[in-house]
């Protein structure tokens, strides 16, 4: 419910608010929503101090300190539902010299024209 009532540019951007040792704590998506909120700290608390006026269900609410941080980790559903494959057009067109005279890299640089020629083709 703390969600709905902050201002959208912050709330879009919050994974989820827990609480540690009488302060609250936002899980937030961006470092820029970490700035928006430190500039909206202030706003913040005017909320929850207001909210237990409005709710009685919220006396409960005590919280000494708030803080944001940046969740470090990705969302394994975004990872698998997002697949994408990065496509360019081929700006060589192997025509290349190949003077190595060391064999293993002679041939590496042959599969490189052989797949540029692939590219091209």
């Amino acid at each position: 419910m703390l969600i709905k009532l902050l201002p959208s540019s912050l709330s879009n951007f919050i994974k989820f608010i827990y609480t540690k040792n009488n302060t609250l704590f936002f899980v937030l998506k961006h470092p820029s929503a970490k700035m928006e909120f430190n500039y909206k700290r202030n706003l913040i608390k005017g909320l929850l101090n207001k909210i237990e006026n409005f709710h009685p269900k919220c006396k409960c609410i005590n919280f000494k300190e708030i803080k944001a941080f940046i969740s470090n980790k990705i969302d394994k559903k975004k990872m698998d539902s997002q697949e994408s494959r990065i496509y360019y057009v081929e700006r060589s067109h192997g025509e290349f010299s190949n003077d190595t005279e060391n064999k293993e890299l002679h041939d590496i640089f042959e599969q490189i024209r052989k797949e540029i020629l692939k590219n091209n083709a």
